[in-house]
This record gives structure tokens, sequence and C-alpha cells, in this order.
């Protein structure tokens, strides 16, 4: 089965993925609201020149400061395609990342699907370029995960015979990524609403319509503490911007039933929460996010030269990108979890199906 029709069969109809186990398929001077620039400050919009930097914009979930040398990591490797110097703008918003790479405020993102397909409806010039294989090397499994996830202490309460379910969500207290983040709203909610029979996602947004309460993160990590603190009974987050903090401590990853801890070392945010756990009542693979270009705002060389140095070996062998998943001290984006691991070429259409799941089509 390829990979774009898997997910039309899974995470669009995601009723039955999100209903029992799915295993298989990861000096600032920033101008705009929500934004900071973690190099020299951003560049205006426009193509720039040979001397002035490339401006790279990240979502809120990869712009903590734990994760401020992977950034300058990729900003060295931009550098070293091209020739110009790149800069790191971080956020603490989906809309104003999403805003800067439409804008051409920022040249380069990393996106989630969701936020690539706004960001392209917003402005076509925003063409996903490259994103992360699967393990083994192609896109027939370049998938990572959405989660509905409850405290532990409280699992039972959405048991379905020997295993879990979100047959009782409603009513529940909830917190959701951002309206805008793919495995944070976009696939959760295309699931409940099939699964409840909703006219439309918008009966997800408003407190004390089909949630008792409704709550934002605005980031994984954020809607992860919302559930682990208590302020919400259930919440989704996906797997690769968090798992960094947990240990699984009962079943198999990434399955319903799945347990995990909050390990005693996890940092902001999850200091108040050490030892917490969380059990998976739903899941859902969802198409890895793209790094995209606003190509009014980036000469075609300079895009050409980046996309064929991270496709390289060079790049797909470097553990200061790829990180390898057994060094627990390591701090990083993306994880080189078998030998073929490495970024791969897409285009635009290989994100149909997130388009197809109608909040951005």
């Amino acid at each position: 089965m390829s990979r774009r029709s898997f997910l039309a069969g899974s995470a669009i109809l995601g009723a039955l993925a999100f209903s029992g186990a799915l295993s298989g398929c990861s000096s600032p001077t920033g101008s705009a609201t929500g934004l900071a620039a973690t190099g020299d400050g951003a560049t205006g919009d426009g193509a720039a020149d040979a001397g002035e930097p490339i401006v790279m914009v990240w979502l809120p979930d990869n712009s903590s400061a734990d994760l401020s040398g992977a950034r300058e990591v990729i900003a060295a490797a931009i550098t070293k395609a091209c020739g110009r110097p790149a800069e790191m703008l971080t956020t603490v918003d989906y809309n104003v990342t999403i805003e800067a790479i439409a804008t051409g405020k920022a040249q380069i993102a990393y996106l989630g699907s969701e936020g690539y397909v706004q960001a392209n409806r917003k402005n076509p010039a925003v063409q996903a370029a490259f994103t992360e294989s699967d393990e083994e090397g192609g896109l027939d499994g370049a998938c990572y995960y959405s989660r509905i996830a409850v405290l532990a202490e409280n699992a039972d309460q959405y048991r379905s015979g020997a295993t879990y379910s979100i047959d009782n969500i409603r009513g529940a207290s909830f917190s959701f990524v951002s309206a805008t983040s793919t495995s944070g709203f976009a696939v959760p909610s295309a699931t409940i609403v099939e699964k409840f029979g909703l006219e439309s996602s918008d009966e997800l947004l408003e407190s004390g319509s089909f949630f008792s309460e409704v709550l934002f993160g605005n980031s994984h990590q954020g809607s992860a503490v919302n559930l682990l603190s208590g302020d919400a009974d259930a919440a989704a987050f996906d797997d690769v911007d968090v798992d960094m903090y947990f240990d699984l401590v009962e079943g198999e990853a990434n399955t319903v039933g799945a347990r995990y801890r909050v390990r005693d070392d996890a940092g902001d945010p999850f200091e108040a929460v050490h030892g917490k756990e969380f059990v998976i009542i739903g899941i859902a693979p969802v198409l890895n996010a793209p790094i995209c270009f606003n190509e009014e705002a980036l000469p075609a060389a300079d895009r050409e030269k980046i996309v064929a140095y991270f496709c390289s070996d060079e790049v797909a062998n470097d553990p200061a990108i790829f990180m390898d998943p057994e060094d627990e001290n390591a701090k990083g984006i993306w994880e080189k979890e078998s030998p073929a691991k490495c970024f791969v070429e897409v285009d635009d259409a290989w994100y149909d199906p997130i388009r197809e799941l109608g909040g951005a089509a």
C-alpha cells in the first residue's frame, strides 16, 4: 500500500485508527509579535543577495531553549549548502510561524503538514521541499503519530473491553495544541467528527459544545502539560515533539494502551509534573512534516543547493542532525532509527491527504 493511500484510509477516516491499537505506519531582533530571532536578526521580504542571511522559522515545539544547539546545526548546514549565512527564528505561536513563511519574513520553515497546507493556501509560493524519510530511506512509511491521551489514574474511565477507546470523551475537558496543528488538532478533530457524527470541527473549538472546556497548549509540550497537570481530562499531542521527556513503562510504543511516565530529569515545561503518567486511548499516523521554502523569497539556485545538500549522505550520516536514539544526552529534532534514515524530496501534492481532512482545502 502506498504511503498516501495509507493516510487516506487511516488518518483521514481516522475513527478506526483512533478506536483500536494501531502499530507501524518522528542577539534577537525579531520584529513580528511572537517571533524571536536566535541569530543577528530577521531579513525583510523578497529575495536577498548572497551576503544577506537566510532566515528559517520554527514552530513553538522546536523553539525551546534546549533545542538551540540543534537549530544552530541546521543554520550551519544551510550555510555550507549555499554559502549564505543563516539565522534561526523561533516562535511562540503557530499562526505567527505560518505568517512568517507566507509573507517572506522567513525564507525556510519547518512546519507540520497542516501548517504547511495553510501556509501554501495563504501564498502558493510556499512549497514543500524535503522531509524525514521512513526507516528504509523512502516515503512509504514516512509518518509520526497523533495521540489522544488521558491520565493513567483516570484511564479506566475510557476502557473498552480489553483495550481503550475515545468513546467517553464527550463532555470531558480537552486540550489541543493549536487549531493549525496537524497532529495536535487536524487529525484528532477529523477523527472525533467522524466517530461522533458531528457537522464540523467547529463544534470542538467552543467550550460547552462537545467538550466541557477546550484548552490550547500552543505546543505539543504545552498540551501534554495541560493533561499531566490536571487542567484537561484528555489531550492531543504527537510523539516526536515530546517523547524525549517520557519513559515508556507499559505496552508497546505508539499503540492504544501504552503508558508513559514523565522522566525525573525532564526539563521545561515538565518540571512540575515529574513522575506523572498518561495512557494512549487513541492514535493515528500523520505525514511527516516538510521543510519548505517561500520560492518568491529564496532564489532557485539557493533552493537547489540546500535540497541537494540536505538530501545527501553527508547529512544523513551526521549525528548532529540525525541523532543516535540511544544517546539520552542528545538534544535534537530527528533521530537515526536505521542506517537508511535520511531527508528525501517531496512536493506539494504529497500533502493532498492533509487537505482532504477538510481544515485547509
